[in-house]
């Protein structure tokens, strides 16, 4: 079906002018168009992937959520760590220093003996 051309282009471009002009946008139309029905069956798969992409973001925001109380539980263990290292590092200042009180203590202790051994008849 060929293009009908306004009567104002046809009086403007004359006749055979307007033919070819109808003629050239008929082909090009042709060529660079989408028929309906191929349209149509791209705005379907386009409804099935927007639909999958929603699911994707739901997806993706629980995964987010899940991250992030996976993070929470990993810092309170490392919460937990620390104070027991902390707790750990002052029972281990505690022993140190007992352990050097006692070694003080026992050298104390020898040298009063061999003191006394050396001044005893």
């Amino acid at each position: 079906m060929p293009i009908r051309m306004p009567e104002t282009i046809r009086r403007a471009l004359g006749e055979e002018a307007a033919a070819d002009l109808g003629f050239w946008m008929e082909q090009t139309v042709a060529e660079r168009a989408v028929p309906r029905d191929e349209y149509r069956q791209v705005l379907a798969r386009l409804e099935v992937v927007e639909h999958d992409v929603a699911d994707l973001k739901v997806e993706q925001r629980e995964l987010r959520r899940e991250m992030g109380e996976f993070r929470r539980e990993v810092n309170a263990r490392f919460d937990q760590m620390n104070a027991r290292f902390d707790q750990m590092y002052d029972r281990m200042l505690v022993q140190t220093r007992w352990m050097v009180g006692t070694i003080a203590v026992f050298g104390t202790l020898i040298t009063v003996l061999l003191t006394v051994s050396q001044f005893s008849p």
